[in-house]
């Protein structure tokens, strides 16, 4: 399946060339920037109090629940903002061909927690999974446009790896032994994107000269962007700001 319109950890782009071909990221490509901002009522913050009745969950994590983060609101100077948006290129690289970057993404298990909550990554781009707790956990998924999988992690320091070979956006990954436990993964078919920052900042670097729409992706069906698309055209080595603005519907 494509990826329709309806979307920090930085991704950098391996390459981009035309159709059928796969060369070198050229340098002075164009930069996009921009922050995502929240406006109106800030949802209730939430705490996963079902870690403290696991032994070792809640001794790894100090005694006290960690928050939920399906809502995790910050500042970037007068603004409040919204972090782990997916922001991604939409539309206008159409018939184009990637590199698909050789670095994993790297998914945690700490505390009984994954870290990061988002990622995201390319299509054919290594999803590595680690376990940082002394403890048991699964890895599990069933996502639509992949393969699924359940994989047992019972080991300190244990690694499985995961390739996705189709775009899809929003794949949950889950624990069945922890099942507070939740990630979401989005799988682009480029590397044009990127994850909103603790301060609701995005950048993504070396866009080919050229139009694009922007799109934005939250996990939560409870709210959506005031503005679910922009345009913006960037020449070599120019950079764009962009945002984009979520608030809580009233009533909700």
């Amino acid at each position: 399946m494509r990826l329709t319109v309806p979307l920090v950890a930085l991704v950098l782009p391996a390459a981009w060339a035309g159709e059928g071909q796969k060369e070198p990221a050229q340098n002075g490509g164009g930069t996009v920037t921009g922050v995502v901002e929240w406006k109106g009522e800030k949802p209730a913050p939430e705490e996963l109090k079902q870690v403290l009745g696991h032994a070792f969950c809640k001794e790894a994590c100090g005694g006290k629940a960690p928050a939920k983060e399906t809502f995790v609101l910050g500042k970037n100077g007068d603004l409040a903002t919204l972090q782990n948006v997916l922001v991604y290129v939409a539309k206008g690289l159409e018939g184009k061909k990637f590199e698909v970057p050789k670095a994993p993404v790297v998914l945690d298990q700490v505390a009984c927690v994954y870290t990061p909550h988002v990622v995201a990554l390319m299509v054919g781009q290594t999803l590595e999974v680690r376990n940082s707790d002394a403890t048991l956990h699964n890895v599990m998924s069933t996502p639509f446009n992949n393969r699924p999988f359940n994989d047992g992690m019972p080991v300190k320091g244990g690694k499985i790896e995961k390739v996705f070979k189709n775009p899809e956006l929003k794949v949950s990954l889950r624990c069945f032994l922890h099942p507070w436990m939740e990630a979401f993964v989005h799988v682009i078919d480029h590397p044009f994107h990127a994850v909103t920052a603790a301060d609701g900042s995005f950048t993504i670097r070396g866009l080919p000269p050229g139009g694009y729409e922007l799109a934005v992706v939250h996990e939560s069906s409870r709210i959506k962007a005031d503005v679910p698309t922009v345009t913006v055209k960037v020449a070599a080595g120019e950079t764009k700001k962009v945002g984009f603005v979520y608030q809580m519907p009233q009533g909700k």
